[in-house]
């Protein structure tokens, strides 16, 4: 067992400035000791700014560094089951940015590679430690608007600027780094909620499609599923809208609650009596309470409520969800 974590890094791009990076030094009983990127200056100067002690040349450096615990995949999706699996061979705990790699079939691998050396891993899914998640799963658990009936999920988003930049695309426009498109990038965190909060989905059944033309990857999807409690839910994710809207309904037999995924603004529930609202605000650093509680079941004071398989169970329902769409667009490696 250990008493204090020690992180390495491995990118240092956006996701790692403000929501995850910080969080490995501002924990208990963690430390960040060491980073690397492809950019080796970009490296530098995440260290400079964030005291960082080490910078490393390569991954592989990182990975096999013998004071390094833990390792934090801070990449594309693409680089995830490469270093996941290099991290298993050595024997460090992994901490993989979502989602937790290309497809179902690379999860699975991942999953094989640590159960062959005993060694533990986890999936940036952080909502499952966030205030408010947890609220809403109480709020069901219980049955404060009765039994749950169906759940459905909506976002609309505008187009982007970047997203017209046909020969600049942003990495999670581009299939063979990304695995999609902002379905992919941000859909998988509500499907994993969806999961935490009513447990697998199954009979999951989706359509994509481009009706803008801007990019290769799909950009909506509609999709229908069933849990395997007998809830029924269906999801719409549109990224070339005229406004922003983003809204979860959840209703039971008793009432209903409703919140938007992707903000601070409260959760509602109603019944016949009233509604009422909870507030939270998220923690400056967003994943900070999730790493907490990985450090907690490393340490032996807690356990992390995420794990690999519901990771993977969660890239399972985009691979239905995506099938279809990637056959015709012949994205061979995700098929």
């Amino acid at each position: 067992m250990m008493r204090t974590v020690h992180w390495g890094m491995i990118g240092c791009g956006d996701v790692a400035e403000v929501k995850s990076g910080p969080g490995f030094y501002k924990c208990e009983n963690s430390t960040l000791e060491a980073v690397s990127s492809l950019r080796v200056e970009k490296a530098k100067n995440y260290a400079k700014r964030h005291n960082v002690p080490k910078v490393y040349e390569s991954a592989d450096e990182l990975i096999n560094d013998p004071i390094i615990d833990a390792v934090y995949i801070a990449t594309p999706p693409a680089f995830h089951k490469e270093y996941a699996i290099k991290c298993a061979i050595a024997k460090k705990v992994a901490y993989i940015e979502k989602p937790m790699a290309q497809t179902y079939k690379d999860c699975l691998e991942i999953i094989q590679e640590f159960k062959k050396t005993n060694t533990c891993a986890f999936v940036a899914y952080y909502r499952r430690a966030m205030e408010r998640f947890n609220k809403v799963k109480e709020l069901i658990d219980n049955k404060f608007i009765g039994d749950i009936r169906f759940v459905n999920v909506i976002l609309y988003k505008k187009t982007e600027k970047e997203d017209y930049c046909k020969n600049n695309l942003p990495w999670r426009l581009i299939p063979k780094v990304a695995g999609g498109g902002k379905f992919v990038d941000m859909a998988v965190h509500a499907i994993d909620i969806l999961d935490f909060l009513f447990g697998p989905l199954s009979e999951v059944k989706g359509k994509a499609s481009n009706q803008a033309g801007l990019y290769e990857v799909e950009d909506i999807v509609t999709a229908n599923w069933n849990f395997k409690n007998g809830i029924q839910g269906t999801g719409t994710w549109c990224f070339t809208a005229f406004e922003n809207y983003d809204k979860v309904e959840i209703i039971g037999s008793k009432g209903k609650i409703y919140f938007e995924f992707f903000s601070q603004n409260p959760i509602y529930v109603k019944t016949e009596e009233n509604t009422v609202e909870y507030r939270y605000n998220d923690p400056e650093h967003v994943q900070q309470p999730f790493i907490q509680s990985i450090v907690n079941q490393l340490t032996g004071k807690g356990k992390c409520n995420g794990d690999l398989e519901s990771a993977a169970r969660t890239s399972k329902v985009v691979d239905e969800i995506l099938k279809e769409y990637r056959i015709n667009k012949n994205f061979k490696e995700f098929i």
